[in-house]
């Protein structure tokens, strides 16, 4: 009998975990492992290459980091489960758990996000893509180059500019990346 594609075990990850074969929506890579979150469970797991071992890890569970980005080992994404929203910080080394970059309370009160994702654009900034509503009709693509930093312990943010990159629409934001030329 054949198997399912939800069946087989990954080719590139034999010893991936079986409910995570076919539902990753966020990965990357932090401290040499490669970092998945899984849609279906929502499990956040690290991949250590050097023994093909995974780990769950529940720092990475608690939180919903799709469209995310690492600088530094800390891995970043925009949180918009509050009011407002927040800058989202993990950094193993620091702290076993999520921490809100501070600095970018204003930002997020007033920016209304629909969508989000962020990504490296620099050696200490990054790029937050979010679409809103502009002209309460229209949806756009906005970006903010926000510069980061540390500060007694804790992770800064400061908003450097934002604006409208992209107003025709007629689009759906799926993914974002940073390239290097």
């Amino acid at each position: 009998m054949e198997q399912s594609p939800e069946q087989s075990p990954s080719p590139l990850f034999p010893s991936l975990p079986d409910d995570v074969t076919v539902d990753i929506v966020a990965r990357v890579v932090m401290e040499g492992k490669l970092v998945l979150k899984s849609f279906r469970n929502h499990h956040g797991f690290a991949y250590e290459p050097r023994e093909n071992k995974w780990e769950l890890n529940e720092v990475l569970n608690a939180k919903e980091w799709k469209g995310a980005c690492v600088i530094d080992d800390v891995l970043y994404y925009h949180d918009r489960s509050g009011k407002a929203g927040a800058l989202m910080a993990f950094d193993p080394k620091q702290s076993p758990c999520w921490s809100v970059v501070n600095g970018l309370e204003e930002f997020f009160a007033v920016e209304e996000t629909d969508r989000s994702r962020v990504v490296k654009c620099g050696e200490k900034m990054l790029a937050l893509f979010f679409t809103k509503k502009h002209d309460a009709k229209k949806k756009v693509i906005c970006c903010a180059e926000i510069a980061l930093g540390r500060r007694q312990g804790e992770i800064w943010g400061k908003v450097l500019s934002c604006d409208v990159v992209f107003e025709d629409g007629l689009f759906d934001m799926v993914k974002c990346v940073s390239v290097t030329v």
